[in-house]
C-alpha cells in the first residue's frame, strides 16, 4: 500500500492535510448534529401531531441508541477498516436515511431515524479515530468541535423559518446535503488506512470502581438529556415564541464553551473529584430553576448552563476514569456509556410528560438522576483510593 495512504504521526503536504482536516470537521459536525438537533424535530413532530409524545420519545431514544451501538461497533471492529470507506458508506447512509425520513410515512420516518443514528455514530467514531492518530490531534479536535458548534448554531438560528416553511423535512434535507458534501470530502481528503498501535491490557486490574464511574456518566447523561430533548417544548410552555427559543438555542452552544475553558484554566489544582461533584451539583440546581425561568435572559442563561456544567465536568470525568483504570479500556468506552445514557433520556422524559406530570416533575426526576451520578462518582473514587481522596 502506498505510504501516502497510511496515516502516520506526521502530516503530508499542506494541501492534502487541509483536505483531511476539512473532511474530519464536516464528518464530526454532521455526526454531532444527530443528538444536537434532536429537540427541533421532536418538538415539530409532536406539534404537527405526526407522533405523540409517548411515541416520539422512544424514537429519539432509538436513534441515540443506534448511534451508541455504531460507535462501539466501529471502535471495536473497525480497527482494520479503511477510514475513507467507513466515512463514505456512513455519509451515504446518512443521505439516504434522511431523505427517507422526509417521506409522509411513519414507518419510513422510524426506519430513517434509526439508520441515521447508525450513520452518524459511525461518522463520529471514524473522525475521532483519525484525528486522535495525528500529531496535531488537540488542534484538529478543537477545530472539529468548533465547526460542530457553528453548524448547530446556524441550524438553530434558521430553525423558525426552516420549520415554519418545510417542517422537519427541512432539517432532514439539510442533513442530506451535508452528508453529500461529506461523501466528496471523504473521497478527496481521508486516508485509506491508519496505523493502529497495539493495545496492552493489564491483567487483574480492578474493574468495579471504573465501572461505577462509567455508570455514573450514563446516569448523568440520562438526566441531562431528559431535559435537553424537550427544551423547545419547555420554552413554549414558559410562553416564549419559536423565534425566541431558536435564538436562545443558537446562542447557548457558543456560551457552553465557557465550560471546557474554565476546566482548562483550573486544571487539577482542585483534584479530579471535587470539580465533578461541584459541577454536577450546579447542574442539578440549574435543571430545577430552568423550568421556572421568568424571562428570556434567564431562559438563555439556564439553557446555556445545561451544557456549561456538562462540558466542564467531562474532562475531569474522563481523566478520573483514566486514573481509576490504568489500562484505558473504560476511558475509551466512555462515549458509548454517555450515548447509551443520553439515549435513555428522551424515553424517560416522554414517560413522565405523557403521564401528565408536567415539566416540574421532569425537572425533579432529572435533578435526582444527576445527584445519583454524584453518589456513584463518589463511591467509585472511594473504592479506589480508600479514605485518602487527596490522591484523586
Amino acid at each position: 500500500m502506498p505510504s501516502s495512504d497510511i496515516l502516520p504521526n506526521t502530516q503530508g503536504s499542506p494541501r492534502r492535510d487541509g483536505f483531511e482536516i476539512t473532511a474530519l470537521c464536516i464528518g464530526n459536525a454532521l455526526g454531532s448534529c444527530g443528538p444536537g438537533a434532536m429537540p427541533l424535530w421532536v418538538a415539530d413532530l409532536t406539534r404537527a401531531q405526526v407522533l405523540s409524545v409517548s411515541q416520539v420519545g422512544p424514537l429519539a431514544s432509538g436513534e441515540l441508541f443506534a448511534m451508541a451501538l455504531s460507535v462501539v461497533a466501529v471502535s471495536a471492529w473497525g480497527k482494520s477498516a479503511s477510514p475513507r470507506s467507513v466515512s463514505v458508506v456512513a455519509a451515504s447512509v446518512a443521505v439516504v436515511s434522511n431523505l427517507l425520513s422526509m417521506l409522509p410515512s411513519v414507518q419510513a420516518l422510524v426506519i430513517g431515524r434509526l439508520l441515521s443514528g447508525l450513520a452518524m455514530g459511525a461518522l463520529l467514531a471514524s473522525a475521532t479515530k483519525i484525528a486522535a492518530c495525528r500529531r496535531d490531534a488537540q488542534r484538529v479536535l478543537t477545530l472539529m468541535q468548533a465547526l460542530g458548534i457553528l453548524l448547530m448554531s446556524a441550524i438553530y438560528f434558521v430553525s423558525p423559518a426552516l420549520f415554519g416553511r418545510f417542517g422537519s423535512a427541512g432539517l432532514f434535507a439539510t442533513f442530506s446535503i451535508v452528508g453529500s458534501v461529506m461523501i466528496v470530502a471523504a473521497l478527496v481528503g481521508l486516508p485509506r488506512a491508519t496505523d493502529t498501535p497495539p493495545v496492552t491490557y493489564l491483567a487483574g486490574s480492578r474493574v468495579l470502581s471504573p465501572l461505577l464511574a462509567c455508570l455514573a456518566l450514563a446516569i448523568v447523561y440520562a438526566g441531562h438529556n431528559s431535559i435537553w430533548t424537550y427544551i423547545v417544548s419547555i420554552g413554549a410552555t414558559l410562553g416564549f415564541d419559536a423565534r425566541t427559543v431558536g435564538t436562545v438555542l443558537a446562542v447557548a452552544p457558543p456560551l457552553a464553551l465557557l465550560g471546557p475553558l474554565a476546566a482548562h484554566l483550573i486544571g487539577e489544582r482542585a483534584g479530579l473529584l471535587r470539580p465533578i461533584l461541584v459541577s454536577l451539583g450546579l447542574l442539578a440546581i440549574n435543571i430545577w430553576f430552568l423550568v421556572d425561568a421568568t424571562s428570556q435572559i434567564l431562559f438563555c442563561i439556564y439553557t446555556a448552563a445545561l451544557h456549561v456544567w456538562m462540558l466542564f465536568c467531562m474532562p475531569y470525568a474522563i481523566a478520573l476514569l483514566g486514573r481509576l483504570d490504568s489500562t484505558g479500556r473504560f476511558a475509551s468506552s466512555a462515549p458509548a456509556f454517555m450515548m447509551g445514557g443520553g439515549a435513555a433520556g428522551p424515553a424517560l422524559g416522554a414517560r413522565i410528560i405523557s403521564a401528565d406530570r408536567g415539566f416540574h416533575a421532569l425537572a425533579l426526576v432529572a435533578a435526582l438522576t444527576v445527584m445519583a451520578g454524584i453518589v456513584l462518582f463518589s463511591l467509585a473514587t472511594r473504592m479506589h483510593a480508600g479514605r485518602d481522596l487527596r490522591t484523586i
